[in-house]
Order: C-alpha cells, then structure tokens, then sequence
C-alpha cells in the first residue's frame, strides 16, 4: 500500500531517464521535502493488491529512524537508501514521519529523526511494482525552492 500522508496535498512527481527513475519531492520545509520524496518511492515500488483496505492481513510494523550526514545530499542521499533497505526487508512503505532534519549547531554536520511503518508484501492487500536497488548520488539535489525546499534523485532500478 503506498504511503500516506494524512491533510497533506501531493507535492511529488515520478521523473523519466533512460536507465533508471527519477523523482522530484517538493515541501514547505526540509521534513516535508524528505517525506514526499517517501511518498515517491513507496509510490514507484508497491501498489494495492485485489484485496486493498477491504480485507484483513498482516500488519503494520514501526520502526524510527535517525540518520546523519556531512552535507543535506549525503542526508537524502542515506535517507531514500535507508527506506530502499526497509522495503527490501520488511516490505512496502505504508506510512512515513520526519519530526526533524537539521544542521548541527556546532557545525558537525545534518542530522534527521523520523519513523517508517511498512506492510509486508503478500499480494492480496500490496504488491510489490518495481524494484529499486538504490539511491544514487548522479543528479542528487536538496535545494530551496520558491515555495520551501526541493529534492530530485535519481534511482538505480
């Protein structure tokens, strides 16, 4: 089931390229800006199964996330290859938080906390769409935009 962000209107695009897929998140801030990047990937790797909602199944399983880097870039960078790892493992994104990104006030780097729920991919309620085998650091952007930030990465599938 691709995750959801309740009250949040859809801020992100799936990109064409030749070899891979890109994609392009946009937020108000940083935290937003990583969660629709999320939303993008758990849209391009599962979708609902002939059962969906409707029926009973596996749940869902929690875990948080706390992650740092020397540079934003590193941080969506280690961001979108944390959440690749988990759909690997423990299947389909299904929900997606980000309490804080930020820089460290004594310039040690950025860091970001958050939390991922994912659904096992049993085919009934969700299926796996396609299989991505990461990040890549080709293209990879965190910029401000007009309206808050901006993230485009390009995705090995």
């Amino acid at each position: 089931m691709p995750a959801r962000a309740a009250g949040v209107g859809r801020r992100h695009r799936l990109l064409d390229h030749t070899a891979d897929v890109g994609l392009e998140a946009e937020g108000p801030d940083l935290p937003a800006a990583f969660v629709e990047a999320a939303l993008a990937l758990a849209e391009l790797t599962a979708e609902p199964g002939p059962a969906g909602d409707a029926e009973g199944g596996a749940s869902e399983a929690t875990a948080p996330i706390s992650l740092e880097a020397a540079d934003l870039v590193g941080l969506a960078y280690a961001w979108l290859n944390e959440l690749v790892g988990r759909i690997d493992v423990d299947g389909a994104l299904a929900s997606v938080a980000v309490e804080r990104v930020g820089a460290d006030p004594a310039g040690g780097g950025w860091h970001l906390v958050g939390r991922v729920a994912t659904r096992p991919f049993d085919d009934r309620r969700v299926r796996r769409r396609h299989d991505v085998k990461s990040a890549t650091l080709h293209g990879l952007t965190v910029e401000p935009s007009l309206d808050g930030w901006r993230l485009v990465a390009i995705l090995d599938i």
